[in-house]
């Protein structure tokens, strides 16, 4: 998925280029859950890290989460992204999320919220 620089853009701007990048990669989502999604973004003024795509994923999966199918694609992808990564203690709340997350696939919880693990 691209992340482009988007520190320089009004509010509705970046909004909209993020919900394009999110598009571009997951077609299934709709423009809306996609701006939804974005919104829970920041700013991107700097290179990408590994904390921005966990983060994306994250709220790709939330603002989806009444539709488990699409979650799990993205979830496929958020472990990929741990496991092709080093990961230090900056990330930890992730590990945690996605073994909730997995759950939550599991019909064993409701989805959980990333808030909870910091």
């Amino acid at each position: 998925m691209n992340f482009e620089y988007n520190g320089n853009l009004l509010e509705e701007e970046r909004i909209n280029l993020v919900a394009n990048e999110i598009i571009n990669k997951y077609p299934q989502i709709s423009i809306t859950k996609a701006k939804e999604a974005a919104m829970l973004e920041g700013k991107i003024s700097t290179n990408k890290t590994v904390n921005d795509e966990l983060s994306r994923l994250y709220n790709i999966m939330l603002v989806n989460s009444d539709d488990k199918k699409i979650v799990a694609i993205i979830y496929n992808d958020f472990i990929n992204i741990l496991r092709n990564n080093t990961i230090n203690n900056d990330h930890d709340k992730f590990y945690y999320i996605a073994e909730s997350i997995h759950s939550f696939l599991n019909s064993l919880i409701e989805f959980p919220y990333l808030s909870d693990f910091k």
